[in-house]
């Protein structure tokens, strides 16, 4: 048994490795934009390629001798329960099968631009990996021989402190990533893998784990799109709650066999944050707060539910950021929290939900702190102080961890935006990176709000959608009609200058690798097809870069997110 322990161990190494791996990949990819930088890229590819190459025939081996070390396991829990042998046999032939498919595929590289394309080449290799299933799988393996009094245990004498998994990244990063895993655990309670996780990290076990998924226990969260559970937890008689928020991001559910009916979900599910996230954050209007108030409903529940004297922590990423937050402005309901890459408060929506927080007077006062009439709105430490002088309690128990040029952060210049408790902001030193996270260095206030504009009208456009088609149909007969409307005011200078401003904003952020151009009178008289004519008149917008737009996403999400995290963070 410890043989097949220090082998599971090793393949659990192997992945983190590569996850690694891949977060080094991806943070050489801006070394593509260009042809001078990517003349660094190839001692880089070389180093990588070495390590990937040891990595794969590595997991390769581990994946081998642990399906061997199964199948020839034996144990006496095994005649108590016949069914607990073949259950670690099919996680460890889903492991083989994951590595099979993997090997079995061929990644052919492009003759030209060698250095850019064998990285773009390592990347979709290290994906194709398939590292979150894969540790899903291996998870269930030390699942079922922990469950089932297999695994030997090494508990420390040290007892458990309050707070102590709160503040280790590693239980923060994969309790949020468990919600977007579930569909891989659905043999197993989530309090099973919770125990795990939990004994894994600080070896100690709780006594008592019990969960709470809001869509079981409130119906209209799923109307509504909000995705929470949380965890009450005991060790060592220290009592906790921790109550996850699920962010934005385009997952699939797999455990839905139908690839029709999977993209149906996906799209809905993600029409309805996005919903959210434009009228409720980008707006702040309460067209549908709705995520917000089954939030608030969910809470008062818990409180109803969980023991006495629980300490209940909060913890999001990206939307799931912005509940923490807010929750913790509205109703100060968290002893402590933590976001990853969270989007802001949005005044406007507190003071719809709750007038009641704030005096008339109070609130005017924060809204013309963080208003942009004077054309600017950017959150400085003295700026950012006058605003907590305002609030009722100081929230520095409310930890936000951020990528400093991750997307979310633009919508912090966004007017009525805040954020309370500590920022840290982590980066990487001596690196490129072209993402522009102050928008208002290139855009004036009139062009923010046409922008919070254009998305206000999407979705109420989009409001009469009924299933996935028709959100599709319509986002792209809305776009159709405002690029009809572009193109019959584009002589006009205010739409000229808008639309060269955001294509510059574009541009500097690395969304375009040609730089745009202003519109000529030549391209108002001779084309009449914007598209046609824009292609002539703006060549920058045949120079897309769909990169920047994945390596964006990549540093979004959590996998990509929580490699900043081992860094210093600049508190603010």
């Amino acid at each position: 048994m410890r043989e097949l322990l220090n082998n599971l161990n090793r393949l659990n190494h192997v992945y983190d490795q590569l996850d690694l791996l891949n977060f080094r990949a991806h943070k050489n990819l801006p070394l593509t934009f260009n042809k001078e930088d990517s003349k660094k890229l190839l001692p880089q590819n070389k180093r990588l390629y070495f390590s990937y190459s040891y990595l794969n025939k590595e997991k390769k081996r581990l994946t081998n001798l642990v399906l061997n070390q199964v199948i020839d396991l034996r144990a006496p829990q095994f005649i108590k329960d016949s069914t607990i042998h073949p259950q670690l046999i099919d996680k460890a032939l889903r492991l083989k099968n994951l590595d099979q498919t993997h090997q079995n595929n061929n990644f052919e590289l492009p003759s030209r631009n060698r250095k850019i394309n064998k990285l773009k080449q390592l990347i979709a290799m290290i994906e194709d990996e398939h590292i979150n299933p894969c540790r899903g799988y291996l998870n269930q393996i030390y699942v079922i021989l922990l469950l089932n009094n297999l695994m030997p245990l090494d508990i420390r004498h040290e007892p458990y402190q309050a707070g102590e998994l709160l503040h280790n990244a590693d239980f923060r990063t994969k309790l949020l990533q468990f919600d977007y895993d579930r569909y891989l655990y659905q043999e197993f309670r989530p309090e099973n893998y919770l125990k795990f996780l939990i004994y894994s990290l600080i070896h100690r076990l709780p006594t008592y784990i019990r969960s709470y998924d809001v869509r079981d226990i409130i119906p209209e969260a799923a109307e509504c799109g909000f995705s929470s559970i949380a965890y009450e937890i005991v060790i060592d008689g220290v009592k906790e709650c921790y109550i996850t928020f699920k962010g934005t991001e385009a997952n699939v559910d797999k455990s839905i066999k139908s690839r029709s009916k999977r993209f149906e979900k996906s799209v809905l599910e993600n029409y309805k944050d996005w919903n959210y996230n434009v009228n409720s954050i980008l707006i702040g209007s309460t067209k549908d707060d709705r995520q917000l108030l089954v939030a608030r409903e969910f809470i008062r529940y818990l409180n109803s539910q969980i023991a006495s004297q629980s300490l209940i922590y909060g913890i999001g990423h990206s939307l799931g950021g912005h509940f923490v937050q807010t929750l913790q402005l509205m109703d100060y309901c968290f002893d402590a929290g933590y976001t990853l890459n969270s989007a802001p408060i949005n005044l406007n929506l507190v003071k719809n939900v709750k007038p009641e927080l704030f005096s008339p007077e109070t609130w005017k006062k924060l809204f013309d702190l963080t208003g942009d009439s004077d054309g600017t709105k950017f959150i400085t430490p003295a700026l950012n102080n006058e605003i907590k002088r305002l609030l009722p309690h100081d929230y520095s128990e409310i930890i936000n961890e951020c990528f400093e040029q991750d997307m979310t952060q633009v919508f912090y210049e966004l007017p009525q935006t805040i954020w309370i408790g500590q920022k840290w902001e982590y980066n990487l030193s001596n690196w490129k990176y072209p993402f522009k996270n102050h928008p208002r260095a290139y855009l004036s206030s009139g062009e923010i709000h046409a922008y919070q504009h254009f998305f206000e009208e999407l979705f109420a456009y989009l409001s009469s959608s009924d299933n996935s088609r028709q959100v599709v149909r319509n986002s792209l007969s809305f776009i159709n009609a405002r690029t009809k409307i572009l193109r019959e005011t584009i002589g006009e200078q205010k739409t000229a200058k808008y639309f060269f401003d955001y294509s510059n904003y574009l541009y500097q952020s690395g969304v375009f690798a040609d730089r745009p151009q202003m519109v000529s009178k030549k391209f108002i008289e001779q084309n009449n097809s914007l598209f046609r004519g824009s292609l002539r008149e703006w060549p920058f917008l045949k120079s897309i870069n769909f990169d920047m737009f994945g390596l964006a996403t990549y540093f979004h999400v959590i996998d990509g997110a929580k490699h900043f995290l081992n860094r210093t963070p600049n508190k603010l």
